[in-house]
């Protein structure tokens, strides 16, 4: 990763982890100077990298006003899941998995499935999938891959989706990757659109529930 990914990520770890603590929600404005102050990123990092989240539907901005959190619809979420499909399909086919690392990834598996924190599993998630992602020959997709990865962690948290669920989820990885060790690549991409759909259910769930708590 170079330097403008690594602050993009740590700029969105520390906003997710706001949305976690409480401390930001739909419609609330960020604070450029208080985040530039807590990472030690440049203002002007900063500025770009919210206009980048903006970009990706996770914030919007008011001129003369600022970033704030934007408020999540299902279309949002529906399209966010199908776009994954379809780069995530992309990605195993242009992997070559001879010379891949199985056992560190059933490794970060194991270990997601021990972690009590959404922000923790966020984080380990997005470690995983960068794996997968550095043994693709596809490179066009990785940043796109990125800012979705980032995108469906907004999401997550912002509707409180349940931790158990996303850990149920992850078995499916498990037959997913055993599949691509196996040579498997139409059984892994089956896998890989059933683990989204189930993700996606959880998703929408946890938004209506979210939805009627407010009402």
């Amino acid at each position: 990763m170079n330097t403008s990914d690594v602050q993009y990520t740590q700029i969105s770890k520390y906003l997710i982890g706001e949305i976690v603590s409480k401390r930001l929600a739909e419609n609330q404005i960020i604070h450029i100077n208080e985040i530039s102050r807590i990472t030690g990123i440049s203002r002007f990092k900063v500025n770009e990298v919210l206009c980048s989240l903006s970009k990706n539907e996770i914030l919007k901005f008011i001129p003369n006003t600022g970033y704030f959190l934007k408020p999540l619809n299902l279309k949002t979420i529906q399209d966010t899941f199908k776009t994954l499909i379809l780069l995530e399909t992309k990605l195993i086919e242009s992997i070559d998995f001879d010379n891949f690392d199985f056992e560190s990834n059933l490794f970060f598996l194991n270990k997601l499935k021990k972690v009590e924190h959404i922000s923790q599993y966020l984080d380990l998630n997005l470690t995983f999938h960068r794996s997968l992602r550095l043994n693709s020959t596809n490179t066009t997709i990785e940043l796109f891959l990125e800012q979705l990865y980032t995108k469906l962690f907004f999401i997550d948290v912002m509707v409180h989706i349940d931790l158990n669920e996303l850990k149920a989820i992850l078995e499916r990885k498990y037959e997913l990757l055993e599949s691509l060790r196996n040579s498997k690549k139409h059984t892994a991409i089956y896998m890989l659109k059933l683990v989204w759909e189930d993700h996606l259910q959880c998703t929408t769930k946890a938004q209506r529930k979210f939805i009627n708590t407010r009402v």
